[in-house]
Order: structure tokens, then sequence, then C-alpha cells
């Protein structure tokens, strides 16, 4: 801050000063948020395209919006795989049906499956209620906390949402 002849006022930082201290407090702001971003997304986890999981259930809680929508599945104590097995449609393109499994922790318990952050996925929360009945094929983050990410979705009423591209964070093994 200057006074009003032009010189620096008492206590003033010098303008120099003054933008690298300001330059130095962005750029760590900037690292900070890249790393709860980072943390966040799971860009550092790893999704197992090897072993996708079938679940199949009713929505018991359902949440759409930022920065993730995500469904809140009971799963019955008789849970198995679907006979026939379900057409994958595009996601067939990364995901081979005849390696889906029903993980037996899985069995009786109430599952968090996160839906991709696309329009095609947030979009839906007209679709699906509480109490619904739905199905997924979801791919397992390899590490904690093991995260959900659905990649094929059935509808309450049998329609079918599927991505059409794996991602860069699935791995073929974990």
């Amino acid at each position: 801050m200057m006074n009003l002849k032009g010189f620096p006022a008492a206590g003033a930082l010098p303008l120099g000063k003054m933008l690298r201290r300001t330059a130095g407090t962005g750029l760590l702001l900037g690292l900070i948020l890249v790393g709860i971003a980072r943390a966040h997304h799971g860009f550092d986890g790893r999704y197992n395209l090897a072993t996708p999981v079938w679940v199949e259930g009713l929505v018991v809680e359902a949440y759409f919006g930022n920065p993730h929508s995500e469904l809140t599945v009971e799963i019955s104590s008789d849970l198995s795989m679907p006979a026939p097995l379900p057409d994958l449609g595009p996601a067939a393109s990364f995901l081979d049906a005849q390696s889906l499994t029903v993980p037996e922790d899985f069995v009786g318990q109430t599952v968090v499956l996160e839906l991709p952050p696309t329009a095609q996925y947030s979009s839906l929360g007209d679709r699906i209620a509480r109490g619904d009945r739905i199905a997924a094929v979801a791919v397992r983050n390899c590490d904690p906390p093991r995260q959900l990410n659905v990649q094929w979705l059935q509808l309450p009423g049998g329609e079918v949402e599927s991505r059409t591209v794996a991602m860069s964070y699935m791995v073929e093994e974990c």
C-alpha cells in the first residue's frame, strides 16, 4: 500500500514480495485442492476388471448429486448369479459376463454403489427411488475402502444404462 506521496506505507510489503507471497499461497492452495480431488476420485486407485461383481437388491437410499451419485442397496441373503447372464451391452467391450461374481461379503448386506459422474447416470434421479429393485455390474477398487463403481445398471422398469468404454483407472487384475 502506498501513502499519498507515492512511498510505501508503514508496515506495507514491497510489491515484489507481496506478489511472491500471493503466488506462493495460491500454489499451496492449488496443491492442497489437487490432493483432495485425487484422494476423493481414486485417481491413485485401481478398479479390477477381472472380477466384476453382480449386485441386485432393494434401494434403501438414492442420492443424485455431486461429486458422485450413489445408490445404497440392501442385498438379500439368497443373492446368486442370474441365469441367463445379463447382456452387458456396450460394457461387454471391456467386461466379461462370464467373470461376474457375487462376493460372499455382499450376501445379506447393504452396499453403496457409486455411479459414474456423467450425465448418463446423474440424470436417473427421477427413475430410481427408495424401495425400487435394481441390478448392477460394478468394478471394485483394489484398495481400501474398496468402492464399487457401476458400469452397467438395470433400472426398476427393466431399462439398462451401460458405460461404453473402460476408464484409465481400471486394471486387468489387482
